[in-house]
Order: C-alpha cells, then structure tokens, then sequence
C-alpha cells in the first residue's frame, strides 16, 4: 500500500491531515483554505474570500427561515472551521438561495459538493442573532474573517477544495490543499488579518490568491528557485514568475504592470516601460521605443540628432576642403594672369608667391629648393640685384654707398624718404604712429649691475656696466654660465637685479612697466601650428598694438610686416610643427620675428637667432636684423659662434664670463682690443670662433705666453674700459666691410692687406674713422628726422599700448575656435574614442536590462527578496567616471600644455593671463559637449538603465568638465611630454574614488570620506545611484541601500552644482597656476 493510502488512513482530523501534509512543524494558526475539513455534504464552494460557503440548516431555534436551507459562508474556515462548520454552527454570513428548492432538504444535502444549481442570492445576507434566536439583517459585528465573505464562487479556490476533498476521500494525502509546493514546507505567514485589511497586498507585486482567509505566505523555494534568487532573478517558469506556494506573492512580471491591491497584472501600454515590479508603467520619453510589453526604453533621439550632427559636421568639412581649394585655384589663376615671371631663380621665387603650401615632403624639389631666403644672400651680390625684393634687407641697400666718406653730406630728409621702397616706408610709417615719434628705439644704460639668486652664495652677474644704443644691433655673446641670459632677462624686466641700476633712454624706473614696447623672440620658434604665417603675426598685432587703432591701420601694418619679412609668399600657409612642418625652418624665424615687430616694439631681443637653422638661412635672418636695427629699433641678440659674415653685421659686442664683463664696445674694435693684450687672430680665422674660444677661456691657441683665464680677461677690461666705451660709434649703414674671406669691397678701408682684416692695434689709431662713420646712423635719424620735440613719454606710450581685457578675450577665443576648426582630425579621433568607450560600456551592461538595482522588499515580504544587488548602480557609475578620464584626460592636457611656452611669451609681452584661459576654456566646451555625446548616446542606447537621458548627459558633461580641469592643472605643474600619461593616470585614480570600491561606507568607518568626497567620481556616482535606486522606493527598502552604500538619493542639484564647482575650481587652480608659471612645473 501507498504511503499515501497509509497517511489517509490515519488523518480522521484537521491536525491529522496537517500533519500529513506538513509534517510535524506545522502552526495550528496556518490559513489552508483548500483544505477540507469535517465531513462536507451537499453543495458547497469557496468565494472569491477563500471563505467556505455550504447548504445548511437553520438552527432549530430560529424564530424564523425555521426549517429551511440556507447557504452559510464562513472565513478562516481552517482554524475554526471543525467546530464552527457543523449542523449546529451559526456564525459567519448567511445567504438565502437564489431560488426556491425543488428537492427536500434532505435531497439537497446529498447533492454533490459541485452542485452550483441553486447559488446564494448575494445581494443582502444575515446572520444568526443569539439573543433573539432569529435570522436578522447582516451588520458589522461579525468577526473580521467573516466580514470579507462574499458568497460569490471563486472557480479556482473550488476546484481545488474539491480536487483534496476527492484524494481525502480516496485515503490519500491532499496534496492540492498543501499551501507550499515543495513537499514537507512549512508555510510562514506574512501577514496578519489587521496589516492585511490595512494595505493588502504591497506595491509591486501580484496576489492573486490572497484574501483576508488566505494572508500572504512565505514557502522555502525549491533549489533551482533558491538558486535564481541568489542570481538577482525571481522564480519562474518558461519567462513567468511564480511563487512557491498557492499563497505566495508573486513580484510583477518585466513588461507587466500590477495595480494596486494586487489581484491583477497588464501587458506594458505601448508607449511605456514596466521593469520588473512595476505598480504603474513608466511613459517613454519623447521619440524612444517601447512597444507593447516593454521593459525599458530606447532613447532614439539622442541617436537622430548624434547622426544629423556628424553628417553636417562631415558636410562642413568637405565644402570647406572645396572652398578652399576653389581658392587657391583662383589665387594661383589670377597670378599667372597678372605675373609673368622670367627664367630666373626670382622667377621661379614670384612664381610660388601665392602658392598654398603644403608640408615639405609634399613639395616638388626643385621649387622648395628656391627657398627666397637664398635670394638675398646668394651668388649674386644683393647690393647689385634689382629682380628680387629683399624685404626689410632693402634699407642696407640704400644711398649709403654715395656718403661713406668724410667728404659726402649726408641726404636730405626727402631724398632719404623717396629712396625707402614702399613696403618698409608703410612699416615706418606704422612705427611712428605706435610710437609717436620718430625715433622709435630704446636706448639702454646699466651701471653696477648685479644679480644674485635668493639662498645662492654665487651671484651670476656683478658689475656690469655700460649702454646699448638705439638702433643698434648688440650681439650678447659668452660660454655657458657666463650669465648672458640673465643679463637680457634683466633688461627686459624678467628678472629684477639685486644691485645697481638701469635706465631707459636715460630714464630710471622699473623695467617690467616698459614690457609692452619690448619685443622676444625666444630661442625655440613659439608659433601655433594650426594658424597661418598671417593669422599668427595678425593675432599678435591685434593684441599688442595701441587701443586706438582701426582694423585697417591694424591689417595695413601687418601687410608691411609680412611684405619686409618676405612671407607675402607664404602668407596663407599653416606654419604647422617642428615634427610636422608645412614652411621652412627659416620663414618659421621669421613668422615669429614677425608676431614681436607687428606689435611695433621699440626694442627686440632675440635669444640665439641663427640656433637651427643653416648657414644661408642664418645669414639671411642676421640680415633681416641688421635692417630693422637701421630702421630705428634696437635689436640685441645672444649669439653663439657666428659665421664670420654674421660676426661682421654686428654693431657692438657684449662679451661676458663668470657673469662679468670681458669686453663691451664696437665689433670693429674687439680685435684691436684681444691683440693688444697679446692674442693673435690667424689670417682666414672666423673671427667669431677666435672671439668664443678666447672668452671661454681656450685662447691658448691664439696666445702662446701669458694668462688666458677669464678672471684675467675680466680684469683687463676694468682697466681699460673707459678708454674703449669713449670711442664708441654710433651704428653704422656699412655692412661690407672686409672680412677674413675677402667679400665684397674690402679693399674700401684703410689698413686691409689681400682682402685680410686689419688689426687696428692702437684704439686711437682708429678714433677719426668711427667718429667719420659717427654720423651714419639709423637712417631714420638723419637730419630733419631726429625731432626731439616729437618723442612722446614712455610712459603715456605704454599706456596706450594693447586691447582692452574684453577684446583681449573675444580675439582669444576667435583664435581658439580657429584652432579647434584647424585640428578637426583630432577631433574624429576623440569622438572614436568616446563613441567605443560609450558602446563597450554600454555592451558590458546590456544583459541587465536596465534592471540595475535589486535589495530587500518592504517589509513583510522582505523574506521573499531576491539576492541584493547594490553595486550595479554604483559600479556603472564608475566605469562611466574611469571610461571618461580615459576619453577626456590627454585632449584636456593639450588645451594648454602645448601652448605654454606661446603663452609665456605672450604674458611677458603684456597679454592678458585670464583673457587667455577663459578663452581657451570656453572654446573647448563645443569639443567636450560633442565627446560627451558620443559617449552617452551608445551607453543608454545598450545599457538602457531608468536614469533619465536628459539627466545622464548633464551629469556626463559636467565630468567631462571637471576632467577636463583636472588635466588642466595637470598641464600647468607636469613638463609638456609627461602631462599626457600623468593626467590619464591622475583621472583613472579620481574615477576609482567614486565610492563604488571600496564602498563609500567603508571610507566612512576610516574617517577617509573627505578624500572620496573631493572626487568628482564620487558626486556623479551620487547621482547615478540616487536616480536608479529612488525610483523604486516603493518596492525596496531604499534608505537601507542608501546607508549601506554610503550615497544620499535625493540630491540631484545639490549633487550637479558641487560637479560644476569642483569642475570651476581646478579651472580656478589651473588659472594660478597659469600665473605662477616654471616655479611649479615638475
């Protein structure tokens, strides 16, 4: 015999049968209201309350419906049913038939118990009223069970009532009145009658079976249940949850929602989303896709307006390539229309003058071989050539050659003016409006000059004195630490000296306020690639120029520049980068000589100007500096072993050692001066390498007897320096004297032997001849041109000088936008970049299904919880913070680590500081907003989390922001090479401190939450978290989450505006930065 037939056997009661069902842990207190208990006869059913409703008899005692049957439903009929449900009972609701019966009563009770011929009438009931020993109108004094009863069938609780009522009946255990599906459970009540008939069944979940006579239950699940649970998943079969008993809750179905009270579940509305427990659906936001049964949303236009973005940007750039070339192509037909240029090398020079340049391995040889600069300094003799324009080189080549002599009167005025070709007159004439005078030069005196570093015991310059003249082109020269950097940075107020004094065309006063009339041309060639040899030299001039200029005097100015720095053939050729060049390293020299004299200085000074480049090259730019010089402006130069004919253009000479002075006066002179102290210059010598070696202390070869050290040098000077400053000339026009080569006219001076340089060994010997060259001077000093009483104060000249701090700004920012334009390729590869890092975040999220969050349900079905997932949220958030630091970290670097030297030379000119970096800020924001775009467009397009779009690209972009800062700061203290690595690793250690791991309430218990919380990666994952985990407040304990996590959920703003000011503040820190310069720089 079965084990069931055994079991039926023995189960004559209610416990039995519990029992044997449940085992021996059962509670006495449990709800089986499928459960037969007694006896049942006649027809009986279970309402739409679990309440059990049978034919019976009324009580004897009834005053009156004596003798008739009536049907009695009764509520909890498993607690109370074996003593309540009986012939004598009389509680619960009654109910007359729905129609008279036919049959007898005794007929009628041994109906089957399906019979559903006769139903109640359920429109009015009654109960029994002891008291009166009658039937009367039902009212509320029942108890709280019976009160639910509804006497209107309930087919599925009936049929399963009869289903164990047959296995009873058959000796076999009831299985279908077991209230868990696995065998053996034992069911755990959650909740009681009272929480039951106060919030029924909780939000989010679907109670079909449970009423008032069958409160939710909790069943130990089956392994595989166990196992999906512990997986985050619910229970279910073939995609549809379940419960583990007849009375478990069941949460709402993804794509379903469950209204209120419980008892019925519907298919998502198109139009909107049902995650899984959703109490109400979700509307779609304008233009995503949710269909019928959807369980998250698509957001599709964000992906429309990314396509149209991208193809119009596409669009742009092919119509500007077309444009372009269009142009070019006219240029170069309307120069082959008007020039018809000769078989000659200026031929082919004026051939190219208005060609696009491209980089210089694109160039055909033959046409970048005839690099311009060559026709200036080439086999044929400049001063003799009329074919090719030399730029600023023409005023050497003017009527000086008819006064080189004593007997000569100098030109008039007008004769002087009417030889100046039209190009350097135009630049001229700009000089004197900027200047307000005619001389335009800065003359220089210094006396006991010292310098001494704080904390040194070794002071690099000491006792320097002297002048420079205006006008003049002063070559600074000595070896390595001998001090000439720092005496140029002291004259151009860079740095302050510890001693002495220095005047400015004999006035005293600091030398920083005098910035703005001095030019730089730095060592290295600091121009910006991406703009053109005019765009460069014209941002410049805009700047730097005085305020009251127009924009024509300011374009005409640049014109003049560009004309006599001989660039008008390059003009709109990108200048591109050392590693990338577009023009040649020389016209590169030029282009930043160029952005110094568009500002109309006064004074330039150059470090090693000839440093890189080829000997032509150099000759050519040391012409170019001789010819600026006799326009007026001084020009000082440090130099290092200059070619001989370069040695030979120089004015004056200030040779230095060991920060002092080994020699300071004319070039012609500083032969006669080493000769007279016993050093022997060799016939053919390039008498600049003499003069190196000897200042640097390896003279041994021109003086085989006697001291050679420095100190001794520096001692000979002090001695004789007043005899040799007393017979220094004036600059001179005559840039032909001999040399050692024999060049052009050497034989014009007296004293010179087989084209060989004289030696002049008496100072005084030479006295009559630089006082007859006494007077050829800048040619815009000659008689008539020297109007004292038209020299403006320097000090109403400076203040004039430069854009206001707005303009400054707008003229920034137009060039920073231009550069962003200009590098567009750049710009493809960053927005790759995001594009992949947004849609393999995206990919690595997708299997959630948005479904980002899981914790512990409201209590009482907290038991019924699936695994708690608190990390997705925050984990999603981070690899959001680490996936941007990665895209944004080098782009941020280079907004500013590749210009800092442009900037430096720009600020020590007078630029404004902030103008600059809220220009360069602000042009980036259009770079960044598109980057963030194609990161977040494919991230929510796979990972489809309920975060809002709108929300999630605000907070996206204001990371992007404060990575952007960050990087920002990065490049203003980490060298240019370095910065790149140091931000992306800087940026990748800020997105792991977004509180995901180690969890925020971890840091809490180190007292470490300060440091977490100046991360921005811990405010954006804040807000993620806050706008995945709020929303389901009403189906999860999510204050728990909260405080287990460490976030807050309810700070959206409070959370954006600390990203903005966080963001706001590297930029801040990044300004300071930006001032404090080198001192920071690691």
């Amino acid at each position: 015999m079965s084990r069931q037939s055994t079991v039926g056997d023995r189960a004559t009661n209610r416990d039995e049968y519990l029992s044997a069902i449940l085992g021996s842990g059962f509670t006495k207190d449990l709800q089986l209201p499928f459960l037969p208990v007694g006896e049942p006869t006649g027809p009986t059913f279970l309402d739409t309350e679990a309440c059990l409703c049978r034919r019976q008899n009324v009580p004897r005692s009834s005053q009156n419906e004596k003798g008739r049957l009536l049907w009695r439903c009764i509520g909890n009929q498993t607690e109370q049913g074996s003593i309540t449900l009986t012939p004598a009972g009389t509680s619960g609701k009654w109910f007359r038939p729905a129609s008279g019966d036919e049959r007898s009563a005794a007929e009628v009770l041994e109906l089957p118990l399906y019979d559903a011929s006769n139903p109640p009438a359920i429109d009015t009931w009654l109960r029994w009223d002891r008291p009166s020993g009658s039937m009367v109108a039902g009212d509320e004094t029942l108890s709280i069970w019976d009160k639910a009863c509804t006497g209107r069938n309930r087919t599925s609780f009936s049929t399963s009532y009869y289903k164990a009522a047959a296995q009873r009946d058959k000796k076999e255990v009831p299985v279908d009145a077991a209230p868990c599906w696995r065998a053996g459970a034992v069911p755990m009540r959650l909740q009681s009658a009272n929480q039951w008939q106060e919030t029924g069944c909780l939000e989010g979940f679907y109670c079909p079976n449970n009423t008032m006579n069958s409160l939710p239950q909790f069943c130990p699940p089956f392994a595989e249940c166990q196992m999906a649970r512990l997986g985050t998943i619910p229970c279910s079969i073939n995609g549809r949850n379940i419960g583990m008993g007849p009375f478990e809750p069941i949460i709402c179905q993804s794509g379903w929602y469950c209204p209120k009270g419980g008892q019925e579940t519907f298919k998502c509305p198109a139009g909107h989303y049902c995650q899984p427990g959703a109490a109400t659906p979700t509307p779609c936001a304008v233009g995503s896709i949710c269909p019928e049964g959807s369980e998250y949303q698509r957001y599709m236009i964000p992906l429309a307006v990314l396509i149209v973005l991208d193809i119009l940007l596409i669009i742009g750039m092919v119509v500007l390539r077309f444009r372009g070339g269009l142009s070019a192509s006219a240029r170069k037909h309307q120069h082959n229309i008007f020039a018809k240029p000769k078989e000659t090398v200026s031929g082919l020079a004026r051939a190219v003058t208005f060609r696009q340049y491209r980089r210089l391995s694109e160039e055909h040889k033959p046409l970048r071989s005839i690099d311009h600069e060559m026709a200036a300094v080439g086999d044929v003799d400049p001063h003799q050539r009329t074919d090719v324009w030399a730029g600023f080189q023409e005023a050497l080549n003017m009527s000086s050659q008819a006064y080189r002599g004593e007997d000569v009167p100098s030109p008039t005025k007008e004769g002087l003016e009417n030889s100046l070709p039209p190009q350097i007159r135009a630049f001229v004439d700009s000089m004197r409006k900027a200047t307000d005078a005619v001389d335009i030069g800065l003359s220089f005196g210094y006396s006991q000059l010292a310098f001494q570093p704080k904390g040194s015991n070794r002071p690099i310059l000491q006792d320097i004195t002297g002048s420079i003249q205006a006008g003049s082109l002063t070559a600074v020269m000595g070896g390595s630490g001998a001090g000439k950097s720092t005496f140029v940075n002291v004259l151009m107020g860079k740095t302050d000296y510890t001693h002495g004094s220095v005047t400015v065309n004999g006035v005293p006063g600091k030398l920083k306020r005098y910035k703005k009339l001095i030019g730089y041309v730095p060592q290295d060639d600091v121009v910006l690639p991406e703009l053109t040899v005019h765009e460069n030299i014209l941002h410049s001039a805009r700047i730097r120029l005085p305020q009251t200029w127009s924009e024509d005097d300011i374009r005409n100015h640049v014109a003049a520049v560009i004309d006599c720095l001989e660039l008008s053939h390059v003009r709109d050729s990108l200048v591109g980068s050392v590693g990338a060049p577009v023009i040649s390293g020389g016209q590169r020299k030029r282009v930043s000589i160029g952005m110094e004299l568009a500002a109309a200085p006064m004074s330039i000074f150059l470090d090693e100007p000839t440093s890189g480049l080829d000997a032509t090259a150099a000759s050519s730019i040391m012409r170019t500096l001789k010819a600026i010089a006799r326009l007026g402006i001084s020009v000082i130069t440090i130099i290092h072993q200059p070619r001989m004919e370069i040695f030979e253009m120089l004015d004056n000479l200030i040779l230095l050692g060991n920060g002092q002075h080994i020699y300071e006066g004319p070039e012609a002179d500083v032969q006669p001066f080493f000769e007279k102290i016993g050093y022997h210059f060799p016939p053919h010598a390039n008498y600049g390498d003499v003069v190196t070696d000897i200042i640097t202390g390896h003279g041994r070869l021109y003086k085989k007897d006697g001291d050679i050290s420095k100190d001794a040098l520096i001692a000979h000077w002090k001695a004789s320096r007043s005899e040799v400053q007393s017979h220094r000339p004036e600059p001179t026009l005559d840039v032909s004297r001999p040399s050692s080569s024999g060049s052009t006219n050497a034989a014009s001076d007296p004293g010179s032997s087989e084209g060989q340089r004289s030696s002049f060994p008496d100072l005084q010997s030479t006295k009559s001849k630089l006082l007859a060259r006494a007077s050829r001077v800048s040619v815009l000093s000659v008689e008539g041109f020297n109007l004292v009483s038209r020299k403006a104060p320097v000090h109403r000249l400076i203040k004039k000088r430069g854009a206001s701090r707005p303009k400054q700004l707008w003229l920034c920012l137009s060039r920073a936008m231009l550069q962003q334009y200009r590098s567009l390729s750049i710009l493809w590869y960053e927005l790759g970049l995001a594009t992949l890092a947004g849609f393999l975040l995206g990919l690595a999220e997708q299997s959630k299904k948005g479904v980002l969050f899981s914790g512990l349900y409201h209590r009482p079905y907290d038991i019924l919880s699936t695994a708690a997932d608190f990390k997705s949220a925050p984990e999603i958030a981070l690899l959001t913070a680490i996936a941007i630091g990665l895209v944004a970290a080098a782009p941020g670097v280079k907004v500013f680590s590749e210009e800092m030297l442009l900037h430096r030379r720009e600020a020590e000119a007078g630029h404004s500081r902030v103008a600059y970096f809220l220009a360069k800020s602000i042009s980036v924001l259009p770079r960044m907003t598109m980057a963030c775009l194609h990161f977040t467009v494919p991230l929510l397009l796979l990972s489809v989390p309920i975060i809002p779009w709108g929300v999630s690209f605000l907070t996206n972009l204001l990371y992007f922001y404060c990575i952007f800062g960050l990087a920002s700061c990065i490049s203003m203290v980490v060298k240019r090479e370095d910065a790149p690595l140091f931000a992306t690793m800087i940026a990748l250690i800020t997105g792991i401190l977004s509180g995901a791991a180690p969890p925020l309430s971890n840091v809490r218990n180190w007292n470490m939450v300060w440091l977490w919380r100046a991360s921005p990666g811990v405010w954006l994952a804040e807000i993620y978290f806050g706008q995945l985990v709020a929303p389901l407040g009403y189906l999860y304990d999510t204050q728990m989450a909260a405080h287990n996590t460490g976030f807050n959920l309810d700070r959206l703003y409070y959370n954006v505006g600390i990203l903005l000011a966080i963001g706001t503040i590297y930029r801040v820190l990044a300004l300071i930065g930006l001032f404090a310069g080198k001192k920071w720089r690691i």
